[in-house]
């Protein structure tokens, strides 16, 4: 057997491989065209597979909204008839008498109460004001059936506006009390047109 060993590789390996004889790694010259080609389709393909899942993405999230939204809207209404059956069964009881009780629970004295009405920067306020003077003074402006009217008025008139719930849990919170000269405002979410039915403006 005859060794090549020494022997000048052909012109033509020279013309291809010109820069790797003698390399120990495979070669990739003469392939720099279709290489590039395959890896520019490879490239675009990805592109393209990227696109389609980030459609589906989408739909899948405007449908996840949709049934959040959905959710969110039923929870609202499940919420908004919980709180009017509270409010219904609140106001059921509720009267002068019952006012009269939240009164003296909170403050110990039989406190006089007025609706008041006051408009600032074009909207109306309507609150429960608690004044300092007190059914308990020799000066009380007003009889026994006299105060007890004021109390009923003003309960029919929480009722009413669908306000007991709130009058109850503002009174319950607050930690002012009346003193001469200043009042406890309690404010009701109540629409001025509505307040003018029972409030002299």
């Amino acid at each position: 057997m005859q060794l090549l060993l020494g022997r000048s590789p052909p012109a033509s390996v020279h013309s291809k491989h010109h820069s790797c004889v003698g390399q120990t790694r495979p070669c990739n010259a003469g392939v720099a065209y279709g290489g590039s080609s395959s890896s520019n389709s490879s490239s675009r393909r990805r592109r393209l597979g990227h696109l389609q899942p980030a459609r589906a993405a989408g739909t899948g999230g405007d449908a996840e909204l949709s049934l959040e939204q959905k959710l969110a809207a039923e929870l609202a209404a499940r919420q908004a008839a919980e709180a009017k059956a509270a409010e219904s069964a609140a106001a059921a009881a509720f009267d002068g008498t019952a006012l009269l009780g939240l009164l003296r629970q909170k403050y110990g004295r039989s406190y006089d109460v007025s609706l008041v009405q006051r408009t600032y920067l074009g909207k109306v306020f309507i609150a429960l004001n608690i004044m300092w003077r007190y059914k308990e003074q020799q000066s009380f402006s007003y009889t026994e059936e006299e105060y007890m009217q004021r109390l009923d008025y003003v309960a029919a008139a929480l009722v009413s506006w669908g306000v007991v719930r709130s009058v109850q849990s503002q009174l319950a919170a607050t930690k002012e009390r009346p003193r001469v000269g200043k009042a406890v405002s309690i404010m009701l979410d109540v629409p001025g047109d509505k307040a003018r039915e029972w409030i002299a403006v």
